[in-house]
């Protein structure tokens, strides 16, 4: 069972962030958080990884009030390796990679997507402590009766408002996260829920 839950947790957690990584690379826009990190680290002189973690400690504080439970200290440790593992893809996993023109770039992007949404769709499922990004989702999900691709699209709104003041990576590749990863989640999320349920019970 645990071998499952750490299986599902590492390998959607390095999808995901090497989801995030590539659109980044796309230089298009980077997704809303990942945007308003990218700001954030210009302005304060930090790695994007460390702004993505400052970001999720914030947010921890607010999805324990949205779900009116204690705050999830735990939670800090995904957001912690989730900053972490960006980090590497950009300095050192995709460091070559760069596209050449704006059909490579809206390549990397919507690829980047599907990594991204995948990737949350498989590690939300070992109900280990998740980034607090997606909790929000999950936290507007609950408290509002919004499904999960309307709770997702609420965040992103959210987080593309914060990443214009923060004057961060804010182009069309922005828009076209925001307006998609919620129905890639919302699509795949079942299809590895029934995978996860089918390896845990054989």
């Amino acid at each position: 069972m645990m071998r499952v839950k750490l299986a599902f947790f590492s390998f959607g957690l390095l999808l995901l962030t090497a989801g995030i990584s590539l659109i980044v690379k796309g230089n298009l826009g980077a997704a809303p958080w990942d945007a308003l990190a990218i700001g954030e680290s210009q302005l304060f002189h930090l790695s994007i990884g460390m702004c993505i973690f400052i970001n999720g400690c914030l947010l921890i504080i607010v999805n324990s009030i949205l779900l009116s439970e204690r705050i999830d200290f735990f939670a800090a440790l995904s957001i912690f390796l989730i900053g972490m593992l960006v980090n590497f893809w950009i300095s050192y996993g995709f460091i070559n990679i760069s596209p050449s023109g704006l059909l490579e770039q809206f390549s990397f992007t919507m690829i980047g997507i599907i990594m991204l949404g995948v990737g949350i769709s498989i590690y939300l499922q070992a109900r280990l402590p998740s980034s607090p990004m997606d909790t929000f989702m999950v936290a507007l999900h609950k408290r509002f009766g919004l499904n999960l691709n309307n709770a997702r699209l609420l965040t992103e709104a959210i987080a593309v408002t914060l990443a214009v003041i923060f004057q961060g990576a804010v182009g069309v590749g922005t828009f076209l996260v925001a307006c998609t990863l919620g129905f890639v989640i919302h699509f795949f999320y079942p299809i590895m829920e029934k995978i996860y349920d089918r390896w845990t019970f054989n």
